[in-house]
């Protein structure tokens, strides 16, 4: 197609067709001056917090002190207008309608190709427009695709693209609380992120029975808070958590032990995360347990159930719960979709009723612990989406709650005291934090402590 024939309207047209029945697809339309459309496909999903971006220029024009700075550019001498992105959006008819030809917009896209992935675009974020005169083409388009970093385009020539990445300031900080209810409303009455939730379960699981939540249950956790310009923007890692549940008192401490992978260990020098995962699936519940007499809810007769069954949205993770060789991923009777592992001589664990299996998942694959191996579905015997979990001794199906599982073994030796200086002094950061009740908490931040 002749970029530059009187039938502009035909490359709108083609780049419309591509949406098809991808509607939770944006599709970046592009023509190259050859005749080329390059159309480049944003998956419908949030950005996670992670990377930053450039500086801007050709912005010899700015005044020495600028006011109102933002992106580098003193805003206040420009008109700022926002375009979020859709479903079905065509970009590359965006920036026409903003005043932009074909040859530029190619020109742009060219000049990202090596400083920004359009692919990353996600439907919910903004492109900013910057128009210095009403009537004029914008200046720079914006686009934020994190608190971290920004993309600036300029959309005169020479049509550069540039990537900054802001200056992440870290803090230590402290959290606290005690159950009332339970230990996600503990977490939220402290204002604590879903990704910090999720971490303390991880680094606590091998001690912490999370799912059999006690009033009176108490936490500590000592963690980094992102900075960016002032606000905060998000948690790094856990350095220190603590449980106590009854008096008792279980431990992480964040450890970088050499040539090892494990980064966290209690109080003993044993690896704090379990041999075995007490479940394979993060934010669940319990539906059923293992039972030898159980009524089956389809069936409509009494069944043994080998397995437990925890309930989860469709379509979330299921994971490895440790190390293992995956011998079976296949779909079979009323398992649906299942994968098995084996994990040692004496060890093997099942996952039914899966939608689908994560991308690599097959016979002879060799999985982490905490590794994705498939997703929450209802295929097969199922009376909604769940995973039923079930577990191996030895090549009998026992009930894996009430197992005493193996345990890491712990640091010794000089391996051992290496580890003790770091660990007293974490220990030291917990014990600085009081346990705070909800009213204690309401409307407070968490508390900056001083390593």
């Amino acid at each position: 197609m002749n970029l530059n024939s009187s039938e502009p309207e035909q490359w709108l047209r083609a780049a419309r067709k591509i949406v098809g029945t991808r509607t939770r697809k944006i599709i970046f339309g592009l023509a190259a001056l050859a005749g080329l459309a390059a159309n480049l496909m944003i998956p419908d999903h949030t950005l996670t917090p992670t990377m930053a971006f450039g500086q801007v220029n050709a912005l010899d024009a700015l005044p020495v002190i600028p006011e109102n700075l933002r992106w580098g550019i003193a805003v206040d001498r420009f008109t700022t207008s926002e375009v979020e992105l859709h479903s079905g959006d065509v970009l590359g008819e965006i920036l026409l309608k903003q005043g932009l030809t074909y040859p530029q917009v190619n020109q742009l896209v060219e000049n990202c190709k090596s400083k920004f992935n359009i692919n990353s675009m996600r439907i919910g974020n903004a492109l900013h427009f910057l128009t210095e005169k009403a009537g004029e083409t914008p200046r720079f388009m914006v686009y934020e695709p994190s608190p971290f970093e920004y993309i600036t385009f300029n959309l005169r020539e020479p049509f550069d693209v540039t990537v900054t990445q802001r200056q992440v300031e870290t803090k230590i900080v402290a959290a606290s609380g005690v159950l009332e209810t339970s230990f996600w409303q503990a977490l939220t009455d402290n204002g604590l992120s879903d990704e910090l939730a999720d971490g303390m379960i991880d680094v606590l699981a091998s001690s912490v029975d999370f799912y059999h939540q006690k009033q009176g249950d108490r936490f500590k956790v000592v963690f980094e808070q992102k900075i960016v310009e002032g606000k905060t923007v998000g948690t790094g890692k856990i350095l220190a958590a603590l449980y106590e549940r009854d008096g008792k008192e279980y431990m992480a401490f964040n450890y970088n032990k050499p040539g090892d992978r494990t980064d966290y260990f209690d109080f003993d020098g044993r690896p704090a995360r379990a041999g075995f995962l007490k479940s394979p699936v993060k934010f669940s519940r319990i539906s059923s347990r293992f039972d030898r007499n159980r009524l089956h809810p389809i069936l409509g007769y009494h069944k043994a159930h080998f397995g437990t069954d925890y309930a989860a949205p469709h379509g979330t993770p299921i994971m490895a719960v440790a190390e293992g060789t995956v011998v079976e991923a296949t779909r079979r009777g009323g398992n649906g979709n299942f994968v098995k592992i084996r994990h040692n001589q004496t060890y093997e664990t099942q996952y039914l009723h899966m939608s689908g299996f994560a991308k690599g998942i097959r016979p002879g694959t060799r999985v982490a612990q905490g590794q994705t191996i498939g997703y929450v579905g209802s295929t097969g015997l199922a009376t909604g989406p769940h995973v039923c979990f079930r577990f191996w001794k030895n090549g009998q199906q026992v009930d894996h709650l009430r197992l005493n599982l193996p345990q890491p073994e712990p640091m010794t030796g000089a391996a051992f005291e290496a580890f003790k200086p770091e660990r007293d002094r974490l220990h030291e950061l917990l014990k600085t934090v009081p346990y705070r009740t909800q009213k204690e908490i309401y409307g407070k931040t968490p508390m900056e402590i001083v390593p």
